[in-house]
């Protein structure tokens, strides 16, 4: 027996998918890995926050909540 993959996005060709469900020899599996079905500019932003994150690039949480409080005093005053 031989297999063949197709890997098909279910909301760009759902009418391919319904015509394959109905015969008898196709077995569909389901993708539930979500990295998979990130856009290629969430997989780059994603990655670079992991660069950042082992380049030491981050703040504390108590560096977040300093910069917030002085952030909304400025924004008080005005």
């Amino acid at each position: 027996m031989k297999k063949i993959t197709i890997n098909i996005e279910e909301t760009k060709y759902p009418f391919f998918l319904e015509l394959i469900k109905g015969m008898d020899f196709v077995s569909i599996e389901n993708n539930d890995d979500w990295y998979e079905n990130l856009s290629f500019s969430e997989k780059k932003n994603i990655q670079k926050g992991i660069d950042d994150i082992e380049n030491g690039s981050v703040f504390s949480h108590a560096e977040v909540m300093s910069l917030a409080k002085k952030r909304i005093n400025e924004l008080k005053k005005n």
